[in-house]
C-alpha cells in the first residue's frame, strides 16, 4: 500500500521546489519591466528583450537537458542545476547595467530548464507506475500556484521595498529550494538511467519520438495560451482596466488549482479523453468569447472557463508525453514535451502580435478559437489513436 502513495516526501519536495523555480520567473515577468524602463532607464523594447534573452535560454536547453538528465545520475544534475540557479539569482543584486540583465536573463532561462526539467522527470520517476497520470496532474498545481503568487509578490515587493529586496527575497527563496529538492534521499537505481545511448550524435538524444505527437498537442495549445498570457493584459490596460489584469489571472490559476484533483481523478479512472475533449472545448468556448467582447467584465468571465480547458487539457498531455516513453527515457520525454510548449509560446507572441496590430485583439482570439479547433479534429482524428500506446 505504501508503494501507491501518491504524496511521498520525495513528490512533495520536488513539487514545492519547482513551484519556486516558477514563482521566481512569474515574479520576473511582473517586476522587471518596471525595474528596466524605471530604474534603469530602459525601454518598452528593453523589457520586451529581457523575456525574449530568457525564452531563447529555454529553447536553447530543452534538448540537451533531457539527454544530459537521462544519461548521468539524475541527482547530481539536480544539485548542478539547483546551485546555479541560486548562483544567478543571487548575481541579480550586483546588477547595474541592461547588458548585465540580459546577459543574466538568458542564462536564467537556460539553468530554469535544465532544473525544471529534472525535477519534473524525478517526480514521475517517484510516482507509482498506476498514478503516474494522476501524478503528473497534481504536480503541475505547484506551477499554478506560482503563477498566482509570482506577480502579487512581484509587484507588492517592488512597490513595498523597491528593486533589492526583490531580489534578496529571491535569492533566499530559490537556497531555499536548493537545499528542499536535494535533501531527498533517492535511490541510486531510480536515479541512474539504465538506458544505453547510442554513439555519436543521433537525434533520439535529444528528442523522444513516441512524445511527439503529444508536443505537437502542446504546441496547439501553447501557441493559444500565448495569447492569453500577453495579450489580456495589454488589452485591459487600453480599456483603463489595467488593475483587472491580476483579477483574471488569478481567476485563471485558481480554478486550475481547484479543479486539478478532480482532474487527476477523472484522468486515473476514466481516461485521458475524459478530460482533453471537455478541456479543449472550455479553451475554445473562452476563447470564442474573447473574440466578440470589448467589455472588461466579459473578459474576466472567460478567466474560469480558460482556466479550467487549459488546466485539463495542458497537463494531459504533457502526461501521455511522459507515458509513451520508457521511463528511463523520462528526461528526454519531458524536455521534448517542454521544448514545444517552450516554442509556441514564443513564436506565438510574436505572430499574434503581429495579428493584433493589424486587426485587433477581437481577431486575435478569434484565429486562437479556430487553431484550438483545428487541435481538436487533429486529436480525434490522428492523434487519439496513440492513448492507448501511452496508457
Amino acid at each position: 500500500m505504501e508503494t501507491k502513495r501518491l504524496w511521498t516526501p520525495a513528490f512533495i519536495n520536488y513539487g514545492i521546489s519547482s513551484g519556486i523555480f516558477y514563482m521566481t520567473q512569474y515574479v520576473l515577468v511582473a517586476a522587471l519591466p518596471i525595474v528596466l524602463t524605471s530604474d534603469l532607464e530602459g525601454s518598452a523594447v528593453d523589457a520586451g528583450l529581457a523575456m525574449t534573452y530568457f525564452q531563447i535560454g529555454t529553447i536553447l536547453c530543452r534538448p540537451f537537458a533531457g539527454r544530459l538528465i537521462d544519461s548521468f545520475d539524475k541527482r547530481y544534475i539536480l544539485l548542478l542545476s539547483t546551485a546555479l540557479f541560486f548562483i544567478i539569482m543571487g548575481l541579480f543584486n550586483f546588477t547595474a547595467s541592461l547588458n548585465t540583465i540580459f546577459v543574466l536573463r538568458g542564462l536564467h532561462g537556460i539553468v530554469f530548464a535544465l532544473a525544471t526539467t529534472v525535477m519534473a522527470a524525478l517526480a514521475v520517476l517517484v510516482l507509482p507506475n498506476e498514478r503516474k497520470g494522476e501524478g503528473i496532474n497534481m504536480f503541475a498545481v505547484f506551477s499554478n500556484v506560482a503563477m498566482v503568487l509570482g506577480p502579487a509578490i512581484g509587484l507588492y515587493a517592488l512597490q513595498s521595498y523597491g528593486s533589492s529586496a526583490l531580489y534578496s527575497f529571491l535569492t533566499v527563496m530559490t537556497g531555499f529550494a536548493l537545499v528542499l529538492s536535494n535533501v531527498v534521499k533517492l535511490p541510486k537505481s531510480l536515479s541512474v538511467s539504465k538506458y544505453t545511448e547510442r554513439k555519436g550524435w543521433h537525434i533520439s538524444q535529444f528528442i523522444e519520438k513516441r512524445s511527439l505527437p503529444w508536443a505537437l498537442m502542446g504546441l496547439f495549445i501553447g501557441f493559444t495560451y500565448s495569447g492569453v498570457l500577453v495579450f489580456i493584459p495589454i488589452e485591459l490596460n487600453a480599456m483603463g482596466e489595467g488593475i483587472w489584469g491580476s483579477i483574471f489571472f488569478a481567476l485563471f490559476a485558481l480554478m486550475i488549482i481547484i479543479s486539478r484533483p478532480i482532474v487527476g481523478k477523472v484522468y486515473a479512472r476514466f481516461g485521458s479523453s475524459f478530460v482533453i475533449y471537455p478541456g479543449i472545448l472550455l479553451f475554445i468556448l473562452g476563447l470564442g468569447m474573447l473574440g466578440f467582447t470589448s467589455s472588461p467584465v466579459i473578459i474576466i468571465s472567460t478567466a474560469p472557463l480558460l482556466g479550467l480547458g487549459y488546466g485539463a487539457a495542458q497537463p494531459a498531455f504533457q502526461a501521455l508525453a511522459v507515458q509513451s516513453a520508457p521511463m528511463e527515457r523520462a528526461g528526454v520525454a519531458t524536455a521534448t514535451y517542454f521544448l514545444a510548449l517552450d516554442i509556441s509560446v514564443g513564436l506565438g507572441s510574436v505572430i499574434l502580435a503581429l495579428v493584433a496590430n493589424a486587426w485587433g485583439y477581437n481577431h486575435l482570439y478569434q484565429l486562437t478559437a479556430l487553431v484550438m479547433v483545428v487541435a481538436l479534429g487533429l486529436y480525434h482524428f490522428g492523434i487519439r489513436r496513440y492513448v492507448a500506446v501511452a496508457e
